[in-house]
């Protein structure tokens, strides 16, 4: 067996058990003795770890390392040849009678600090030549480079078995506080879920009932104290829902739903909306046109918007509230404009800030919370947008929404929509028969108070049994109103198909909730649905059973 070879053989044996099979062959082999030993050094004892011969050894003893020639050789740094066991002083005759062994030769495995030897033996008489030492030694020397590479890729393996463990556990943990983290988020978007129904349940039996002793009261001292309420009722609606929604957007579950629209369906929405509240304050409202379309979330868009354009128009006394929309490299910027007070140097860092508002004393009566560039901030980010906001006291402030072009192709703005005439809708609602789904009990109540007040016929019911019998006792109803959520995990989805599928027709309804989860928001009406939001002010309610009644 050439040296070479072993060597290689050594180079990738990765334990000491494998370094002795070849260690013992090879010593054997390469010199022609009639037998080899391998011996490592544990502290002061030699260790006879393996052997290869023609009879039995000392295989698995120990001895002290002064007693032994494999000791010497070891304590010595160098060869010991013995031509002649019983002629050298170094060997202990007695333990070598009962073997084969009458000469041999023993050499340490590493010259600087032996960490074992290995020894070749014969069984007649023969002093090992100058060539059989060095190849035995060549032989030892591999071997420690071996014994080396085994101990270094024993601590690599052992630190890799370490660092799997602490990944493994590292990983469980990361695991273990995902799934807490998703426990959370569930657990919040559960309790949202439940806080917007249940907190807007109050405000919409008390809004409900404002709209109906509104149709009723004639004194005007009455009138004007209903007035008072519903402002009260309306300043309450709109800090319950600003509640929530930061407490929806800091939880996580607010999720954008990026698409491509034109940005003239949303301006002109807005127009609508707000032209009202700022011709009542006298101040001009301008919408200017755009063709582009967008590419972001519409609805969550829109919110910002309506955030900053309500804050233009209470903080202008006079003058005029602008959106409009300006090109911008790689996209467009919507712009917020008024002429209002301004905001100060001292003030600009702090507007985002929750319930901080610009001129108003902690003493006064406010207009608002507060909250309403809090919500915006939050939802620029969400959205990953750039708002920049500059400002003049006394001249008046810019917000501008820097916002990504979709790259299709431009759309014209819709005509603007006909107002409701408040006539038309009555006439269209009168006498119709209502069927009310509601489980609690006070919305029920003021609801079909409501309905009666403007002639409607009410059949009233707080459970989806309910509402088939008095469909069974009454017939089928020119209109359905139902909560989504009912008891006994039942929903309005639920009465809708019991209804049409017992009467065989697209039954006219409006789902009314004061939920927001995705369930919600997910849903898709049809022609002869619409959904409405708690709390549902009077006016809102009444124009949708009349859209609803136009419907053919």
């Amino acid at each position: 067996m050439p040296l070479i070879s072993v060597v290689q053989q050594l180079a990738f044996a990765r334990d000491l058990a494998q370094i002795q099979q070849i260690v013992r062959s090879a010593a054997r082999e390469l010199t022609g003795a009639d037998g080899a030993t391998f011996v490592l050094r544990e502290a002061d004892e030699c260790y006879y770890a393996d052997e290869d011969a023609i009879s039995p050894l000392w295989k698995g003893m120990r001895f002290p390392l002064e007693t032994c020639i494999s000791g010497w050789a070891m304590l010595h740094r160098t060869a010991a040849v013995v031509p002649d066991i019983y002629a050298d002083a170094r060997i202990p005759v007695q333990a070598y009678r009962p073997t084969f062994v009458k000469s041999l030769v023993m050499v340490p495995i590493r010259s600087l600090d032996p960490i074992g030897a290995i020894g070749n033996y014969w069984a007649s008489p023969h002093e090992a030549t100058e060539e059989e030492i060095r190849v035995l030694q060549a032989l030892a020397d591999a071997t420690a480079l071996a014994l080396e590479n085994v101990r270094v890729y024993g601590e690599l393996e052992q630190r890799v078995r370490e660092r799997t463990r602490e990944l493994e556990a590292a990983r469980a943990a990361a695991q273990q506080a995902l799934e807490l983290a998703e426990r959370a988020n569930r657990a919040k978007s559960r309790f949202l879920a439940t806080a917007s129904h249940d907190l807007r349940q109050p405000l919409q039996s008390l809004s409900l009932l404002n709209g109906s002793l509104r149709r009723m009261v004639r004194d005007p001292n009455a009138a004007e104290a209903l007035a008072q309420q519903e402002l009260a009722i309306g300043a309450a609606s709109r800090l319950v829902n600003t509640l929530l929604d930061i407490s929806k957007l800091e939880s996580g579950a607010i999720r954008p739903e990026i698409t491509d629209f034109a940005i003239a369906e949303l301006l002109e929405e807005l127009r609508q909306e707000f032209a009202g509240v700022a011709q009542a304050k006298g101040l001009q409202f301008t919408v200017e046109p755009c063709a582009g379309r967008l590419r972001s979330d519409p609805a969550l868009l829109g919110q910002i918007l309506r955030n900053l354009l309500s804050n233009a128009i209470k903080y202008t006394r006079q003058g005029s509230v602008t959106l409009r929309c300006a090109a911008r490299q790689g996209g467009l910027g919507l712009q917020v404009l008024d002429t209002g007070i301004g905001i100060s140097a001292d003030h600009l860092p702090h507007i985002f800030d929750e319930f901080y508002q610009v001129g108003v004393p902690q003493n006064r009566s406010r207009e608002g919370f507060g909250l309403g560039l809090s919500i915006v901030e939050r939802l620029v980010k969400l959205l990953d947008l750039k708002l920049e906001v500059s400002s003049e006291p006394g001249r008046g402030s810019t917000f501008t929404l820097a916002l990504p072009l979709s790259g299709a192709a431009a759309q014209a703005a819709p005509a603007p929509a006909a107002a409701p005439d408040a006539g038309r809708q009555q006439s269209r609602t009168y006498g119709r028969r209502i069927l009310l789904v509601e489980d609690d009990e006070g919305v029920r109540e003021a609801t079909q108070l409501l309905l009666e007040s403007v002639g409607c016929q009410v059949l009233a019911a707080a459970s989806p049994a309910e509402a088939l019998e008095q469909t069974d006792a009454h017939g089928a109803p020119d209109l359905l109103i139902s909560d989504y959520h009912l008891d006994c995990a039942q929903t309005g989805l639920d009465v809708i198909s019991a209804l049409r599928e017992r009467f065989g027709q697209p039954l006219r309804v409006i789902l009314v909730s004061g939920d927001t989860s995705p369930a919600i928001k997910g849903l898709v009406p049809d022609r002869h649905m619409r959904l409405a939001a708690k709390p549902v002010e009077t006016e809102q309610l009444l124009q949708l059973m009349s859209e609803l009644a136009a419907t053919d």
